[in-house]
């Protein structure tokens, strides 16, 4: 006998249990199907693996490990040289991913997260700029609206200077600048409560609604927004989006169109124009046929280029690779309503309806009684309203270019948004200047030859290269506000491109904190050889000098010596002109084309921008476009990049391996210089032959050059008020100045004119005829000499400009004119220095006063970076110990 509990077998009735209990029978019914999910997908790792998660660290880490390696001429951090060294292959990276996650104009302080190695070595942005695109366009809709009033209201709109800091001013330190200071306003348009209450609370937020049920998570992957926020946000972005919505418009302008003239090597009337695509269609190819036999005369009209694309198999000879065109869509009836009163369902002017006037007319019979519909008949959908308070919306929106004709779709990168890709696929005004149609034809023809390459991705296996660095005990991560991130990474490639700079012992070569690299002295042709740097190491410095633009500009902002419209703009500038702020395409001149694309896209934003009551000059801060030009443009090379730097760090740390191939000996050119010698004999002849009286008053020559005591820099000069007095100097007469800089601009600046005009004002026995301004350019390799001497009105306007900025309203070429100028050796000048102390007080001036006394002496100058000008933290360089012993056991670390 079995003795136990009593048992039912039959089956339990689901029909029993309550709510409560079904509810959290399905809960465990899923968490079960989870779990074996989670199994049966899940990584396979090795038995007894445990999974470390690391902490963040805190900000404080960092900065104290930054700020105690400074510029690594400490010998406490000998071993870590090579550490820092080594890193140089990721700064390309680095700058990358820290332009990527740029703040935007609506941002005051954006905080990303980062990864560094535990030197201090380098600082990664560890973030990808996920955004929603209807937001994200919405944003800049607003910024173009406050940008374009702020530019109408301004009178006179200053733009920031370039470069914003001097050359010799170090990088600043954030914490003993930046963290206390309360930054300025950002761009922000001021939404009513009532119209946006929908996006009200959260529209300039770093990232928008992330926290709430339309995004899918903490990865910030996918949106799905309701309707009304999307009435709102489109209506936002208006000033982005084109009012076009009938595709009978661009007939014949559209991307088969223009696939089909590239195949027939024919141009679109305003479209772009390209390299034939077969070249063998040569008319005296073909055979005699009935069709050109010259016995016959056949007189036909020239067939139009529109009807050849349009109908490419009827009237060409050899179509090939051509695509068919829509000739023609439906009429599209939508009009687009600004009155908000205005009911969704109406008759619109515009829309003329069809009259009855031709309409066959039916004659009734009397006879026959009226139909009446039975009392019980109710017409269908009697209680549905008509339209709602969203039917409007709605209906814009069903009309309305994508992104907004969306309810969902998955977040994208910020810079892979195009916000004015839209404006030059459709045809450029005939109002506009030839510039800037050419620039419309430009971009569309980049454009459609992207979409005839385009090939579909192919799968590959995703590398996740800071995963597998932050599973080292070499990098830590923490959370920094990005300007110091920015300052981070600008020293940290100062310190590497110096230690390179050092170790192979080029002491005469000086970077600044801009990163120049200038010579301290004339080199010696061995001098010269030996401190050739390949493209590599140029490139990566002009890339670093372009990040330390735009990390200061953003410094200038948060310190509130620019407001955000001004920042705005000088990013727009930085990113518009880097041919011209910077030297990258000497290195690679490839990128001639991501310069000029940047300026077609200038123009393109202008002539949209500075219409009606927005005049011409600063103020347009649209800087996005620009941006995703340079983004693209280091995505591609910072493979390339870093190839070349490995390539450079192995030669400098294992050698060559060629040291026994013979090397060429070439000739040397020696009539290079012919012509130069040719000009001078010429000149020569020519003042000569010239009288006594009249060569006192064409020809001045140049005896002596006195180096009073001095500061100042590419951009101002500061000299004393007194002039020099010597008894060589009494039988001659004051011909003017030199001011040294280290590129050749193509015109007279506007603080030379300024400096100029005050010296002629303060020295009034100066000839302003005869006085000149001497310009020397130290460009790399080379030295050129420009003389000018100032117009009436330039001397004028110079003795009235107080403005010291770079664009100083007033200043026109015609303020100074070239004077001619002959280097010589029929005579040999000398210099003249100080008596009493240096010529250079650049790196002391609170001991320089434009009141100071001096005398002179005869004497030869000493260099501008002689150990008597350079205080203590100068010679620290020289002073440096070099870590030459290579068999030195390293420590472990990715980087070797």
């Amino acid at each position: 006998m079995l003795i136990g509990d009593d048992i039912s077998l039959s089956p339990s009735n689901p029909s029993k249990l309550t709510p409560e209990e079904a509810d959290a029978k399905l809960k465990e019914k899923r968490r079960i199907w989870n779990q074996l999910n989670s199994k049966r997908y899940g990584e396979k790792r090795r038995l007894g693996f445990v999974e470390t998660q690391k902490e963040d660290m805190p900000p404080e880490h960092i900065r104290k490990i930054i700020k105690e390696h400074g510029d690594m001429s400490s010998k406490k951090y000998r071993n870590d040289k090579r550490v820092y060294l080594g890193a140089l292959k990721f700064v390309p990276h680095a700058v990358f991913k820290l332009l990527e996650n740029m703040p935007m104009p609506w941002e005051q302080v954006r905080d990303v997260k980062v990864l560094y190695h535990i030197t201090g070595a380098i600082t990664f942005v560890n973030e990808i700029p996920f955004v929603v695109e209807p937001i994200y366009m919405a944003q800049w809709g607003t910024m173009w609206i406050m940008m374009r009033r702020e530019k109408r209201d301004r009178r006179h709109f200053k733009r920031m200077r370039f470069p914003p800091f001097d050359d010799e001013e170090p990088v600043l330190d954030y914490a003993d600048n930046l963290m206390d200071v309360d930054p300025l306003e950002p761009i922000q348009l001021e939404l009513d409560e009532e119209d946006d209450s929908c996006v009200y609370n959260w529209f300039y937020d770093h990232k928008p609604l992330l926290k709430t049920s339309m995004i899918n998570g903490p990865s910030y992957k996918r949106w799905n927004l309701s309707l009304p926020i999307m009435a709102t946000l489109h209506r936002l972005a208006g000033q982005l989006l084109s009012d076009l919505v009938d595709r009978n418009y661009f007939y014949l302008f559209d991307m088969p169109s223009f696939f089909t003239a590239k195949a027939l090597n024919m141009c679109i009337p305003g479209g772009p124009k390209f390299e034939p695509l077969y070249h063998d269609t040569e008319k005296g190819d073909e055979e005699w046929n009935e069709f050109n036999d010259i016995n016959k005369v056949i007189t036909r009209s020239r067939l139009r280029t529109e009807g050849r694309i349009a109908f490419p198999y009827l009237y060409n000879n050899r179509p090939r690779k051509v695509k068919l065109c829509a000739y023609h869509t439906p009429m599209v009836m939508f009009i687009k309503t600004e009155d908000p009163d205005v009911p969704a369902f109406y008759y619109d002017p515009l829309i003329n309806p069809i009259s009855n006037t031709f309409r066959d007319r039916t004659v009734c019979d009397d006879d026959e009684d009226d139909f009446v519909l039975p009392n019980g008949v109710e017409p269908l959908l009697q209680d549905t309203q008509l339209y709602t308070d969203t039917t409007t919306d709605g209906i814009s929106l069903l009309f309305a270019p994508r992104p907004f004709n969306m309810r969902s779709g998955k977040t994208r990168r910020a810079e892979d948004i195009p916000l004015v890709s839209e404006w030059f696929k459709e045809h450029c005004p005939t109002s506009h200047p030839v510039k800037v149609r050419v620039s419309y034809q430009k971009l569309l023809k980049c454009y459609v030859l992207n979409e005839l390459h385009r090939r579909p991705p192919k799968a590959q296996k995703k590398k996740h290269l800071f995963r597998s660095l932050a599973g080292t005990k070499f990098f830590q991560s923490t959370e920094l506000d990005w300007v110091e991130a920015g300052l981070q990474v600008c020293r940290q490639g100062y310190n590497m491109l110096n230690l390179l700079i050092h170790r192979k012992g080029l002491n005469y070569l000086h970077l600044d904190y801009n990163f120049n690299l200038k010579p301290v002295k004339t080199l010696t042709t061995k001098e010269r050889k030996k401190s050739r740097f390949g493209n590599a190491f140029h490139l990566c410095r002009e890339i670093l000098r372009l990040t330390k633009l735009i990390v200061d500009a953003n410094v200038q902002f948060r310190l509130g010596n620019v407001d955000a419209f001004q920042l705005a703009d000088g990013l727009q500038y930085i990113f518009s002109h880097v041919g011209q702020l910077t030297g990258m395409y000497r290195y690679k001149y490839r990128l001639m084309r991501q310069i000029r694309m940047c300026k077609d896209l200038k123009h393109l934003i202008y002539y949209r921008f500075n219409t009606g009551p927005v005049g011409k000059g600063p103020g347009c801060g649209f800087w996005a476009p620009m941006w995703r030009v340079w983004l693209f443009f280091l995505r591609g090379i910072v493979p390339l990049l870093e190839r070349w730097l490995g390539n450079l760090l192995g030669r400098q740390f294992e050698g060559r391996h060629s040291k026994g191939v013979a090397k060429t000996v070439t000739k040397q050119r020696v009539e290079s210089h012919f012509d130069l010698e040719l000009r001078s004999a010429v000149m020569h002849d020519i003042v000569d032959a010239m009288p006594e009286g009249t060569k006192q008053n064409k020809v001045k020559e140049i005896r002596c050059v006195v180096m009073v005591p001095q500061r100042g820099s590419h951009q101002q000069v500061h000299l004393p008020s007194s002039l020099p007095e010597h008894d060589f100097l009494k039988d001659f007469e004051p011909l003017g100045w030199m001011h040294t800089q280290p590129n050749e601009l193509p015109q007279l600046s506007p603080q030379d004119v300024t400096s100029h005009a005050r010296f002629l004002e303060n020295n009034k026995q100066w000839d302003r005829e005869k006085c000149i301004i001497l310009t020397c350019s130290f460009t790399p390799g080379s030295c050129s000499l420009t003389s000018y001497k100032l117009t009436e009105t330039g001397y004028e306007w110079g003795r009235l400009n107080k403005d010291s900025g770079s664009n100083p309203q007033g200043y026109l070429p015609t303020h100074y004119d070239k004077v001619q100028m002959l280097l010589s050796d029929r005579f040999l000048g000398f210099y003249m220095v100080p008596d009493n102390g240096p010529w250079n007080y650049n790196f002391m001036g609170v001991k320089h006063t434009e009141s100071m006394k001096y005398s002179v002496k005869l004497g030869n100058p000493k260099e501008y970076y002689d150990n008597e000008h350079r205080p203590t933290h100068y010679l620290e360089f020289s002073n440096m110990e070099e870590d030459r012993d290579f068999s030195e056991r390293d420590r472990d670390d990715c980087y070797a």
